[in-house]
């Protein structure tokens, strides 16, 4: 059997379901369709996804079940519409309207051929034209009223209450309208036991609340990928500090940068900027590891065995052996394709590309120190005779993070060029970006 969206209409689905060892089809019945209890929340989902037929008012009204109570209802209804069809008043309405009618019909219209009655048919569903209302006092206030963000948790908190009426219910995007706390209640709402979930994110705060056992992702050439059961216990092991908001934003994205910390973040975001690659556009996201030991922890859950969104890495020269040897395959099949090494490291290459001199004048007027301290600290008699080396070693001992934000602020086209391994993981990320 295999369920598919509906070719035309975005809220349905069809299901075929054929018997091999027989050879012909036989769709499910009425019954059975009922049973399967599919319910859609679309993307596009505004202010009418509070009512209409496929509500979830109006689904967890129909799987009510009014008991002995449901006769006396149907016999008020039948009651109101009855006096109100006696009503003096609304018989001569009823005549004026088919008095008038009378002279555009082709035939002639009495009275008798109108009535003025309940919209509910107390013969089906009493509960029919009946809402779900918010006391405010002394008023009742309409679910469509509402702001978005609460008519989007109603929506999925009803809809998770009708079981029975909504045994799978697929959700596309639950994060819209939601502040990110109310994301995680959603999600937490979301994940609890009752009926099945199919749920579309992007939302890093809704992919924490569940399993990673759970959890599919979408690369950008369209491919799933789903952490086996075989690799699981590798990502149970880090999960407590790995499983973060933070790091499942790497998930939703097309590429993921992974870098040591948060000085090569600055930078390889600025040389970025600099150089006009848009990372967001490219749906890239540089993630910082808190140092290059942690990458053996993140690769399980990001590398090829785990979720396996395109994955760059930018590493020192001391620490690149494990990450190179983390992907496999040959060296030249990794390093400037998959990992970028800095030559010393990153505070060797940007004090090269932009000098000693200039480096240092950027750290100065940035506010990172005072021109007599890195002139003691370097053994140097003036800035013009600070060589790069005796920089980079000052932004290494004195703060690699504030040291990358004052270059970060200097960087040119031309300068930001000659920062090699940072300059070629991004050529690389826009080539892939294209393909």
């Amino acid at each position: 059997m295999i369920v598919e969206a509906h070719p035309e209409d975005e809220e349905a689905v069809t299901v075929r379901r054929w018997f091999p060892e027989s050879g012909h089809e036989r769709g499910p019945s009425r019954e059975q369709l009922e049973e399967f209890g599919w319910r859609y929340l679309r993307a596009t989902r505004g202010s009418s996804m509070m009512d209409g037929a496929h509500s979830p008012v109006r689904t967890l009204l129909a799987a009510a079940d009014l008991g002995t109570n449901e006769a006396g209802l149907k016999a008020l209804l039948n009651q109101f519409n009855a006096q109100l069809s006696g009503n003096e008043s609304v018989g001569q309405l009823l005549e004026r309207v088919a008095k008038h009618l009378s002279r555009a019909m082709p035939r002639s219209v009495t009275r008798e051929d109108f009535s003025v009655r309940s919209v509910t048919d107390p013969s089906s569903d009493v509960l029919q034209d009946v809402s779900i209302f918010l006391n405010r006092g002394d008023a009742q206030v309409s679910l469509m009223e509402q702001s978005d963000g609460v008519r989007q948790l109603m929506s999925m908190t009803l809809f998770d209450l009708a079981e029975g009426a909504a045994n799978v219910l697929a959700i596309d995007e639950p994060e819209i309208h939601l502040h990110p706390t109310s994301q995680r209640t959603a999600a937490d709402l979301l994940s609890g036991a009752g009926n099945q979930k199919v749920i579309v994110t992007h939302s890093p705060y809704i992919l924490h609340r569940f399993e990673p056992s759970e959890v599919i992702a979408v690369d950008r050439h369209g491919k799933c990928h789903q952490i086996g059961a075989t690799k699981l216990s590798k990502v149970e092991k880090v999960r407590a500090h790995w499983w973060s908001p933070r790091l499942l934003e790497a998930l939703t994205a097309r590429f993921v940068v992974l870098v040591e910390g948060d000085a090569d973040r600055v930078i390889v975001e600025a040389v970025a900027e600099v150089l006009g690659v848009d990372l967001d556009r490219l749906g890239a996201v540089v993630v910082e590891l808190d140092g290059a030991d942690k990458f053996k922890n993140v690769f399980p859950l990001l590398g090829p065995d785990g979720f396996g969104p395109t994955l760059l890495g930018l590493v020192d020269e001391n620490e690149s052996g494990s990450w190179v040897n983390a992907f496999g395959g040959k060296r030249n099949t990794v390093v400037d394709k998959k990992v970028f090494i800095s030559a010393v490291d990153l505070e060797d290459e940007y004090t090269r590309a932009l000098g000693g001199p200039a480096s240092a004048q950027a750290l100065i007027a940035g506010g990172f120190c005072r021109e007599q301290g890195i002139l003691q600290a370097a053994a140097a008699g003036a800035v013009e005779d600070l060589a790069p080396d005796a920089v980079a070693k000052f932004c290494r001992n004195n703060g690699k993070v504030d040291a990358a934000t004052c270059i970060a602020e200097v960087l040119t086209a031309e300068t930001a060029e000659k920062i090699g391994s940072v300059s070629r993981l991004l050529r690389t990320l826009d080539e892939l970006s294209k393909q």
